[in-house]
């Protein structure tokens, strides 16, 4: 179910940005999404987008605009909302962006003096 609803997701952005991508390509859009995301980028920034554009024009023969356009809503549309509920969450249990910072900062290992 997690996964036809992330293919859901793409196929219906797609049909937003009136790309031609079927509703199995946009299994082929997930490989290269994740390949993408594997780029180590703060929050998949950059390397999520070029994935989506290149297997968007090399497979499906998508307009560049139009692609990235569809890459960066799709992007949006797959994070934000899960940052808010994060955040929402964070908030029921008592946390702020200061005391998650001072929770990382207090939990990160100590650095090995060189000598």
């Amino acid at each position: 179910p997690l996964w036809l609803s992330i293919a859901t997701g793409i196929w219906s952005c797609a049909l937003a940005f009136d790309l031609t991508i079927p509703f199995s390509g946009s299994f082929m859009v997930i490989a290269a999404l994740v390949v993408g995301v594997a780029v180590p980028t703060p929050g998949a920034v950059g390397g999520f987008h070029e994935a989506f554009l290149l297997s968007a024009r090399t497979f499906f023969g998508a307009g560049t605009q139009a692609a990235v356009a569809a890459a960066i809503v799709l992007h949006l549309f797959s994070t934000v909302p899960v940052l808010l509920v994060g955040l929402f969450f964070a908030a029921q249990e008592g946390l702020n962006l200061a005391g998650m910072k001072e929770i990382a900062e207090r939990e990160r290992p100590s650095e090995v003096a060189s000598t």
